[in-house]
């Protein structure tokens, strides 16, 4: 059985080469005045042209667009939203990593695509599908400060309806594959349940694309059972920063789809393929019943650019060998 592979979000905006489109110059030059934002466009353009032939270049079935115009996974799609303010720097989780974050300074309305130009300008470059990529209204909740709703339920399904319609502009642009990035849900507890639900029942209603629930850095034990039967095609699982998440894996519905995050996305150290394709065949001898993926466990986009290119290679050299194919 072919393991496809896939990547779990955003990727290095750096160049690879010298000389090649380098957006975070090209920013830095705006706030000097010496670049315009057709600059920042033309710049934005190539670099996410280099990162969907990098990955296919790899063998990468489900490329993405490595979300080259995004700050952080919840502001650029928060700025588009009626409701939401962009206030200052706070830290992200517990890393050395910062974002700006969201404010609810009024009910949440969906007016517009945020990300459907970009969606579309990425598969006119691509050869295969590409995966759209959003926050996870769960995440994008929690993330956010709520000065507006006094009741979390009601704020947290009202994010959820945004990017329910928004996921349905993407379905309409031709988006076979959209990913839901939910770190939050691996820090929710059985108390949170009736927020999570609130937040993530509306992703799901009537939808015709694939959809990924993606959850780094922790398992989603805590609120498995919240989740479970929602009718989401991908649970995608940290196993190298979560370990405790294989144990998910027996509790999945029949039918659906893991995505295993076996490449550390978190590490500069390079897996061995050997070892991941045998980790794959762990997780295949638990359930026979389940269809695979590979991915990294979270965004590339925090490891030097050479080094997440690398970690594309592996992987998929690693889903050849689990999968049959040269091993």
């Amino acid at each position: 059985m072919k393991i496809e592979t896939t990547l779990s979000g955003s990727f290095p905006k750096l160049p690879l080469e010298p000389g090649a489109p380098n957006v975070r110059v090209v920013r830095n030059r705006m706030d000097q005045g010496k670049s315009t934002d057709r600059d920042l466009a033309d710049a934005t353009r190539e670099t996410t042209r280099r990162i969907v032939a990098l990955q296919e270049s790899a063998g990468v079935d489900i490329p993405v667009d490595g979300q080259v115009a995004w700050d952080d996974e919840q502001t650029y799609f928060a700025r588009g939203i009626q409701g939401f303010e962009i206030a200052g720097l706070i830290r992200y989780l517990d890393t050395n990593t910062y974002y700006r974050q969201p404010e609810i300074v009024g009910p949440i309305s969906w007016t517009r695509a945020v990300t459907v130009e970009d969606f579309r300008t990425a598969q006119k470059m691509a050869h295969r599908p590409i995966k759209a990529v959003l926050p996870g209204p769960y995440s994008l909740y929690r993330f956010s400060k709520d000065r507006h709703y006094r009741n979390q339920e009601e704020a947290a399904g009202a994010v959820g309806e945004a990017l329910a319609r928004e996921s349905k502009a993407l379905e309409e642009a031709g988006a076979a594959w959209i990913h839901f990035e939910e770190p939050w849900l691996g820090r929710a507890t059985s108390s949170d349940a009736p927020v999570v639900r609130a937040a993530l029942e509306p992703l799901f209603r009537g939808r015709k694309a694939k959809t990924v629930l993606h959850v780094p850095f922790r398992s989603p034990t805590g609120v498995l059972d919240a989740i479970r039967d929602l009718t989401w095609t991908a649970l995608g699982l940290d196993l190298v920063e979560a370990p405790d998440a294989w144990s998910v894996i027996p509790k999945v519905p029949p039918g659906r789809t893991v995505a295993l995050g076996l490449v550390d996305a978190r590490n500069t150290r390079l897996e061995n393929p050997s070892d991941i394709a045998k980790a794959v065949e762990r997780a295949r001898s638990m359930r026979s019943d389940l269809t695979w993926q590979l991915c990294p466990t979270a965004s590339l986009e925090y490891l030097p650019v050479d080094r997440a290119a690398m970690k594309v290679s592996r992987l998929t050299e690693a889903a050849r060998l689990a999968s049959g194919d040269g091993g």
